[in-house]
């Protein structure tokens, strides 16, 4: 009686340690460098992923030119013709919007900016004679009915 004790409790050990390896393997971290690999279920996790998307630089921008969490394009009139280079920052900040975009498509800024609004204002920036002037395109005004 005492080794079929002893034989179940080492069978049960065992089951529990397979248990705990199986769903170990089965958890899948969060990707921070490429967040659109993220499985986006819950509204948290789609800010999470966008916030990883935010957090994707590059040495191109500099910390003023970088998007940010504020959505706040910190690109004046005379910096618009660097900043709208082919390959430059410009097309760096497009990156980071698609990649938004994927992962929390009703996405918007500390300052009620859209994804679409900082499109706008790039376009308009780097496209039209009006360029940059500090500021991103997105409504002023709230009105609360």
């Amino acid at each position: 009686m005492e080794n079929s004790q002893s034989y179940g409790r080492k069978i049960g050990v065992l089951c529990l340690f397979l248990g705990m390896f199986l769903l170990q393997s089965c958890v899948i971290a969060e990707d921070r460098k490429h967040p659109t690999k993220n499985v986006n279920l819950a509204p948290f996790q789609q800010w999470r992923s966008a916030y990883f998307c935010l957090t994707n630089t590059s040495p191109i921008c500099s910390k003023n030119h970088t998007l940010t969490m504020s959505g706040w394009l910190n690109v004046t009139y005379d910096e618009g013709k660097k900043f709208c280079e082919e390959g430059g920052c410009a097309d760096h900040t497009k990156g980071v919007l698609d990649c938004i975009h994927h992962v929390k498509r009703d996405f918007w800024f500390a300052n009620k900016a859209t994804i679409k609004h900082i499109y706008k204002t790039i376009h308009v920036g780097c496209n039209t004679p009006k360029g940059f002037n500090g500021t991103s395109f997105y409504p002023h005004t709230i009105i609360y009915n």
